[in-house]
């Protein structure tokens, strides 16, 4: 664990132990809900909270092995230490911990579980930011055959411009057969909720208990994209399964799976995404044909709400949807900004997961990829069609800021811009969205001009080969390097062989690189790479002259 500038709630603890403050009735009771929140892949259930969100968790959270988050729909007022009020969602995470499988003289065998203080650690990042003051440990009787240790820990927040909440940390450690169960709960400790929310997380707690037909058997650890089109229709049924509320929906092409907690009297809503991601999928083929067969399922996670794709993604004000390479899922939400919003996001994200296995799980520029995101996000259906539109709607319309742009002189040179590193694109400014404008507004004159779009006045014909150049000796320089990936793991591989005793560990870890070469590719070759790309795409041009004519362009004709 690291270290902090604060005491540990883990050392309050053992220091303290101490028995609970009596409180005074609060005004505003909480109360368990009356439905069975049912995990079936892990053999139990219990009834959550009233009012409380239930949302899946992400790929991230999953690592440390949380099965279930949940947080309070309703924000609480809660009074700050400087006597001011700040708003505060009470939330619950619920992580299963396995037993470490460890190598051993005889084989592999199970050792101790990681502790509860690193699964809160992980699970609940904003608890760095707490400064611990009391803590009590007791055992709870949930059942006649369970029991649980609970751990409370009272600390001080820090909130938005420095001021402090009283917060408690209510944590149960379910011992079972195979397996611990840490359930997490936060919730306000000022007086007048805190022994509301304790009252009621008692309650809930107590209605835990074991599901009579006990876990569902079922071998998923091996599932990935590339897997057949029927396991991982299997593998998301049942992660879709987990939740209450989610669902699968299939597209005709096969080529995605979605998501989605939008109830099912709203399914003309999930046709039109269909649509759009279908005809999206067109486009880009169209424009980008993949030199071999993209066999991989695309996955796309729609919320209902932006609340939901907050707490899935984690994500803060400002973010209208996102494509994770990690997962391999692009995670979209209905909001306030209406359907078009969704649809030229999840249009624009689209490309992003495309092109993620256009270039074999490897990147590109932030000028080529975001560029292009917000150039397709752009058009509209027509009929089945993806027709080319100006610019997107509303707030994440480009053309306004890249004009804005080109009247302050706040243009970023040509040169620097489309070489940036991916943190020197974001940070260009002068706002958040400037990066977005410059890419957009140079994409769309590169794919206008070779439409036969761009005036002569602008456009040269040798622009035209900016873009193929640039993707054909991105995609030789990614598949050379892997190339050598495998190659010198096959050479391991054999000299191993011939050795007694070879480390069956180790014939794992090489056949990693066999099934996924572009995680370990080297950061300075793949800056190699993509320099390579650079030189044999706009290397090839006056890049002066370009600038020149594309600011022109800009401002005549945008």
């Amino acid at each position: 664990m690291k270290d902090r500038s604060t005491p540990s709630i883990w050392s309050v603890l053992c220091l303290s132990l101490m028995a609970l403050l009596m409180l005074a009735p609060t005004a505003d009771a909480q109360k368990m809900g009356t439905k069975k929140r049912e995990f079936p892949a892990h053999g139990f259930y219990f009834k959550p909270i009233h009012d409380m969100l239930d949302v899946p968790v992400n790929d991230n959270l999953k690592s440390y092995g949380a099965i279930g988050q949940f947080k309070a729909q309703k924000t609480v007022p809660v009074k700050l230490d400087d006597g001011q009020r700040g708003m505060y969602e009470p939330t619950l995470m619920v992580v299963r911990l396995d037993p470490i499988v460890a190598k051993s003289g005889e084989g592999k065998e199970k050792e101790p579980y990681v502790s509860v203080e690193d699964v809160v650690d992980r699970v609940v990042p904003g608890l760095k930011d707490v400064e611990w003051e009391d803590a009590a440990v007791t055992t709870e009787h949930l059942t006649k055959e369970i029991d649980a240790t609970r751990y409370e820990l009272v600390g001080s927040m820090l909130m938005n411009f420095g001021s402090h909440m009283e917060l408690v940390v209510d944590v149960y450690e379910i011992s079972l057969v195979d397996y611990k169960l840490v359930m997490v709960w936060e919730y306000p400790g000022e007086r007048k909720y805190r022994k509301s929310w304790e009252k009621a997380i008692k309650k809930s707690m107590k209605s835990f208990d074991l599901m009579r037909s006990g876990a569902e058997e079922i071998d998923l650890t091996d599932v990935n994209s590339e897997s057949s089109y029927a396991d991982l229709f299997a593998f998301h049924t049942h992660d879709v399964e987990q939740t209450p509320g989610w669902r699968l929906v299939e597209t005709p092409s096969k080529q995605y799976l979605i998501k989605t907690n939008v109830e099912k009297k709203d399914n003309k809503d999930i046709d039109e995404v269909v649509r759009r991601i279908e005809a999206s999928r067109r486009l880009y083929e169209e424009d980008f044909p993949p030199p071999f067969e993209i066999t991989s399922v695309s996955v796309i996670r729609l919320c209902a709400t932006q609340e939901d794709f907050n707490i899935y993604g984690q994500t803060g004000a400002g973010v209208a949807g996102y494509f994770n390479p990690g997962s391999e899922e692009l995670v979209l939400y209905f909001g306030s900004g209406g359907q078009d919003m969704t649809l030229s996001v999840m249009t624009h994200e689209g490309f992003h997961q495309y092109c993620h296995f256009l270039f074999n799980r490897s990147t590109a520029h932030r000028w080529f990829d975001e560029g292009h995101g917000d150039y397709y996000g752009a058009w509209e259906m027509r009929g089945k069609k993806l027709v080319p539109e100006d610019d997107m709607k509303g707030g994440l319309a480009r053309i306004p800021e890249i004009k804005q742009m080109l009247k302050e002189h706040t243009i970023k040179p040509l040169s620097e811009h489309i070489r940036y590193s991916h943190p020197e694109w974001q940070s260009q400014g002068p706002s958040n969205v400037s990066c977005y404008a410059q890419s957009f507004s140079i994409i769309r004159f590169l794919r206008d001009g070779a439409r036969g779009k761009v005036s002569r006045k602008y456009w040269k014909d040798e622009y035209a080969d900016i873009i193929p150049n640039y993707i054909e000796s991105l995609s030789f320089g990614y598949d050379e390097a892997y190339d050598v990936i495998i190659k010198q793991a096959e050479e391991q591989l054999e000299a191993a062989k011939k050795v007694a005793g070879i480390d069956p560990e180790q014939v794992a870890a090489w056949q990693e690189r066999f099934d996924r070469p572009w995680d370990f590719l080297d950061r300075r070759e793949q800056q190699k790479i993509m320099d390579q790309a650079m030189l044999e795409s706009w290397g090839l041009i006056d890049e002066d002259e370009f600038e020149k004519r594309w600011l022109e362009y800009v401002d005549k004709v945008l």
